[in-house]
């Protein structure tokens, strides 16, 4: 649906040229949920932003189903955006108008639409965000958590085929995020709307998303499934990111090992999570497994698990249990 091609971007503040994107190269599928993470300052927020042209990049393409949108002109681009929601992340909701009237407002303003048809269009998408019981109400009577189910519901008024999200759910709390993070999904499955999001959560990109692009400095570090940047990064700054990897670091553990241990990092997903993987490693040897550290969880819909783990119970036994591994097609590493 989206072909992003040597994508350039640079500000000019005074004498200096800042570089926002450098050479952008993404292909995002229809009816896939992707991910764009880095720091602050690393280009996300320019990214999104030329994905609907409200910034024109420099050079380079954004092919949305073929039409390079970086060479429209102002009618065509008032087109291209209602064809296309946005969400932000301070809301930018209308405080003297309602929830309902908030949710029409783009309707109204295409002027393609009669009253009952609008009216029939807010009602749907009410119950599509859960607020059917809050449609008179004002932002400002409004949780944070509301206040972002009317900015989906709006950015989903004119039936776009596709949902950026601008740090959607920074501005809340864990609980509120993860009921946002549900609806968008949600979304996702039963529209096939393909969403596009930046954030510097990595918990947000492990649940929600089906690929991630990660950026550093305006440059794509690594892309990939959200499985394998996950569990596999790449690169220095994707690793930085990941809070679960810290975990996995031999030196950062409490633990106290055994002389004759041998400290392996393994990494798995898939059907076999769900199998005693420690006790068929371990299985007619005398060698012991101890879990030093670790992770059994879900990204998106595939369970993973990540263990930081001694063998010890002898040189003979170990090596029994490194060569089960090898056999296993287990990803891992022996640490020490």
């Amino acid at each position: 649906m989206i072909r992003i091609e040597q994508l350039h971007k640079t500000y000019h503040a005074g004498q200096r040229d800042i570089v926002a994107l450098h050479d952008i190269n993404l292909d995002i599928a229809q009816g896939e949920i992707f991910g764009i993470i880095g720091r602050s300052g690393a280009g996300k927020s320019t990214l999104i932003r030329t994905l609907n042209v409200l910034e024109r990049p420099d050079s380079g393409r954004v092919l949305i189903d073929g039409e390079d949108i970086t060479v429209l002109g102002h009618d065509a681009l008032l087109g291209l955006r209602q064809r296309i929601g946005m969400v932000f992340q301070h809301f930018n909701l209308l405080n003297a108008k309602t929830v309902a009237q908030n949710i029409d407002w783009p309707l109204k303003i295409t002027g393609r639409y009669s009253r009952q048809e609008r009216a029939a269009r807010v009602d749907e998408l009410l119950q599509l965000v859960g607020l059917e019981g809050h449609r008179d109400q004002y932002p400002s009577q409004l949780s944070g958590g509301q206040k972002q189910r009317v900015g989906i519901a709006r950015a989903l008024a004119n039936t776009p085929r596709l949902l950026l999200c601008d740090e959607a759910t920074s501005s809340l709390d864990p609980e509120t995020t993860q009921s946002i993070l549900r609806l968008l999904l949600e979304i996702n499955r039963k529209l096939g709307l393909t969403i596009v999001l930046i954030t510097h959560e990595m918990e947000v990109i492990r649940t929600l998303c089906d690929r991630v692009a990660v950026l550093d400095a305006g440059s794509v570090a690594e892309q990939g499934r959200v499985v394998d940047i996950f569990l596999r990064p790449q690169h220095a700054v994707t690793r930085a990111l990941l809070a679960e990897n810290h975990a996995y670091e031999a030196g950062d553990s409490f633990y106290e090992r055994r002389p004759d241990g041998k400290l392996v990092r393994l990494t798995y997903a898939g059907e076999i999570a769900a199998q005693p993987i420690l006790s068929q490693l371990t299985a007619a040897t005398s060698a012991l497994a101890t879990i030093v550290q670790g992770t059994v969880a879900r990204i998106k819909d595939t369970p993973y698990g990540q263990l930081l783990v001694e063998f010890s119970g002898g040189d003979v036994a170990v090596s029994q249990v490194l060569a089960r591994l090898r056999e296993s097609g287990i990803d891992h590493e022996v640490l020490a």
